[in-house]
């Protein structure tokens, strides 16, 4: 079994070496500085290092437990003159009796008293005042980290809750098609019941996912074309152009169904013609480019619905980018065209 030494043990370490450093040099000042013998001069070094340790050891414990709202300094400063008074009280005498005999140490304690005393003060409540600062910064830092978790959860649900909202509308619109195809083409119906389960069945496995391959996306979008062509048959026709040298990169799970959802609903809205959709990967730099393109023609859009529910996507991808500048639309030559930029992903 390996021995590990406490954490405490070596945050206080600093402490101890400075100790053992102050009752060095306060030996060999009494020692050589004043002449008194070496026993007396270590007891009088270490009774006073001891006392002042001990002291602000005491300071510690007190504020630890316990740090009135207001008053700090002040409270501080009273705890540094008690510790120092009963320093007076204790020490002091301890002091006397192991020089006594002495003729030349008493005086010399006897006129050290005063500067003793203003120097236990100063190092005690110094002590005191630093621990004041140490616990107001970590409190700043829990407070932070408390606050930093929230937002984090608070990002999260409405990450979920905006992936959530991704579905609903394809799912009535697919189950419309269901029950208008039961009766007159039940084949068809059956299919699509099927080909809905399985998107569905992908949709749950990927809930808990933040993070997709390009590759991935592209074989759930096919499963969710493969429904919307029963619905439209022969008139919806979708072009995927996936560059294979980025097949591996990194993008938030459900981005390109949404889009290409929206293509399809006002593409195809107010035509019975065949309608091309075209989705075009590649990379640019560090980043990757996926424009959708479908046909527009304004006079013939829906009176609601014109925003063509990219809002949504928007903010999804601010929370995940924090940028609001990776999605923009154009209308060109009577295609609408939506340009979608996203940062490389490293795991």
């Amino acid at each position: 079994m390996r021995f590990r030494i406490p954490a405490k043990a070596i945050k206080r370490l600093p402490i101890l070496i400075t100790g053992v450093i102050a009752w060095g040099f306060q030996t060999w000042l009494l020692h050589r500085w004043y002449g008194f013998e070496l026993s007396l001069s270590t007891w009088d070094a270490l009774i006073s290092v001891n006392w002042v340790m001990l002291s602000c050891a005491v300071m510690e414990l007190i504020i630890t437990r316990y740090t009135p709202q207001t008053g700090k300094y002040q409270f501080v400063a009273g705890l540094a003159l008690m510790l120092v008074v009963l320093q007076y009280w204790i020490a002091l005498p301890a002091l006397e009796y192991l020089g006594k005999g002495n003729e030349a140490y008493l005086p010399f304690l006897s006129q050290t008293v005063p500067v003793r005393s203003a120097v236990g003060f100063l190092l005690i409540g110094a002590a005191g005042v630093l621990l004041l600062f140490y616990n107001r910064s970590f409190e700043l830092e829990s407070s932070l980290h408390q606050q930093s978790t929230t937002e984090s959860m608070a990002k999260e649900a409405e990450l979920q809750k905006l992936q959530l909202q991704l579905q609903p509308h394809f799912l009535f619109n697919s189950l419309n098609s269901i029950n208008a195809l039961i009766l007159v083409q039940p084949p068809k119906a059956r299919e699509m019941v099927q080909q809905l389960s399985d998107f569905l069945r992908a949709t749950l496995k990927r809930a808990d996912e933040q993070w997709i391959t390009l590759a991935q996306e592209a074989d759930y979008l096919r499963l969710y074309l493969s429904i919307e062509r029963v619905r439209f048959g022969h008139r919806l026709e979708v072009q995927m152009n996936l560059d294979e040298q980025i097949q591996l990169w990194l993008i938030p799970p459900l981005l390109l169904q949404p889009l290409v959802e929206n293509a399809i609903k006002f593409g195809l809205y107010g035509t019975t013609d065949k309608v091309v959709i075209n989705l075009h990967t590649q990379r640019e730099g560090d980043s990757l480019l996926i424009e959708i393109s479908n046909p527009f023609d304004e006079d013939m859009q829906p009176s609601e619905g014109s925003g063509f529910g990219l809002s949504g996507l928007k903010r999804r991808l601010y929370l995940l980018y924090s940028r609001n500048d990776l999605l923009t639309t154009r209308i060109e030559e009577n295609k609408f065209i939506v340009r979608l930029i996203l940062p490389e992903k490293y795991d």
